[in-house]
């Protein structure tokens, strides 16, 4: 009782100060108000919805380029590997830093904040092309990763699901598979043995990722097959992403899915869907024909009343992102989100970080703050998020429970 009084204390004070619109770039104070440290001390379970090579903060990333002079950023802020081909005036980050750039440079160009009056999305897609490079060998899928996890692991979450594409040849996709692996076996010995990744593989719906589509398809298949965690799958699930407004239609994309999980037993499916304002969007119709388990974002859910009854009667889980909805523009006033009405309609929710590397200082944290103050949760309704972050995992059955109370012991303890 007493944790609870004074978690509706810090929240009041945190919303009298901030109000229900947080910029998780600009508001910096946020990080320091005693609402944001309660909420990240917590055991929060698991990260169901985050995407490769975009997670780590921004000042993480730059120690982590310090660390690999193997790459170096362009003029034009562009990841690249040196050598042969490096355009003219790249340097590695130690010269950078040395010659006086700071984190805060690079925050504004590999984050959303350097947007100005461009649309977000193309800005947002252009930061992928710019710290493309970041993990394109093994050593440094595995080193970057490694981070990621003890990052997580410092605030409070045990198991990541990493939307990841496989690309180039099948030798490719197993060297990545493998290397995502080597991180995780690391971070298990090193730091804790109850960790968990898995990997939700990804295609991707735009002009440059359409041609790839049956290729990354067929190498997560491959990579499945070969890449074990134990006794268990590493590849969990498939997705297919991008910006739903400009890309093709999930239609394009239905009958493949469709034979991919029926020759697949076991294969999970989540997609990307509702990540839009639209009233004629028809993505999450397409989803649901497809079978989903999960649905990521569904943010214009509320547009279409037949297909809320439909994921709130079948239960499927809706994975929410609200800083990066915030960041990209769909909701600014997080007691506006949607969300908040699917939940009390009974829907089940994980909250999720999506891109947190470019849309925030880092990740999840700042989501769980976004709906406490949003939608005005109790530390009660905040403990069944998180451990909806589990029950609604693609973990199997055994390691599902055994996070389960291992979270619950954690949380226990967090918060007597």
């Amino acid at each position: 009782m007493r944790m609870s009084q004074e978690f509706e204390a810090i929240k009041a004070a945190f919303k009298e100060q901030f109000g229900t619109r947080i910029d998780f770039l600009r508001d910096k104070e946020v990080y320091s108000t005693p609402l944001f440290k309660f909420l990240r001390s917590l055991p929060k379970g698991a990260d169901l919805h985050a995407h490769a090579d975009a997670i780590l903060p921004i000042a993480d990333q730059v120690e982590f380029l310090k660390d690999h002079p193997e790459l170096v950023i362009t003029p034009e802020w562009q990841i690249h590997y040196s050598g042969v081909g490096a355009p003219y005036g790249s340097r590695t980050m130690e010269e950078c830093l040395a010659e006086g750039l700071t984190v805060e440079d690079f925050r504004k160009y590999w984050t959303v904040l350097g947007a100005g009056d461009q649309r977000t999305w193309d800005w947002f897609e252009g930061i992928f092309i710019k710290c493309g490079s970041i993990c394109t060998s093994p050593s440094l899928v595995q080193d970057y990763y490694t981070r990621v996890l003890k990052y997580y692991h410092s605030i409070g979450v045990e198991h990541l699901e990493l939307r990841c594409p496989f690309f180039g040849t099948r030798e490719d996709a197993l060297a990545r598979g493998e290397a995502l692996l080597r991180a995780l076996q690391a971070v298990r010995a090193e730091v804790d043995p109850a960790i968990t990744l898995r990997i939700v593989a990804c295609g991707g719906k735009n002009d440059v990722w359409d041609p790839l589509f049956d290729t990354l398809m067929e190498n997560a298949l491959y990579v499945r097959e070969k890449v074990k965690d134990g006794d268990e799958n590493f590849i969990v699930a498939i997705d297919i992403v991008n910006d739903e407004d400009r890309s093709y239609s999930l239609a394009r994309y239905e009958d493949r899915v469709r034979k991919i999980i029926a020759e697949n037993p076991g294969l999970h499916l989540t997609l990307h869907a509702g990540e839009s304002l639209s009233g004629e969007n028809g993505e999450i119709a397409i989803a649901l024909r497809c079978g989903i388990e999960r649905l990521g974002h569904g943010f214009n859910l509320y547009r279409y009343p037949e297909l809320e009854e439909e994921v709130r009667s079948k239960g499927i889980c809706m994975e929410i992102c609200p800083v990066s909805n915030a960041a990209l523009g769909y909701c600014a006033d997080f007691a506006k989100h949607p969300a908040s009405d699917y939940r009390k309609a009974g829907i089940p929710l994980v909250i999720c970080s999506d891109d947190p590397a470019y849309q925030a200082e880092e990740p999840l944290t700042g989501d769980l703050l976004a709906v406490a103050v949003g939608w005005d949760l109790s530390l009660e309704d905040v403990r069944q998020l998180c451990r909806n972050s589990i029950e609604y995992s693609f973990l199997e059955p055994a390691s599902k429970s055994r996070l389960l109370d291992y979270w619950e012991k954690a949380w226990d303890k967090a918060t007597s």
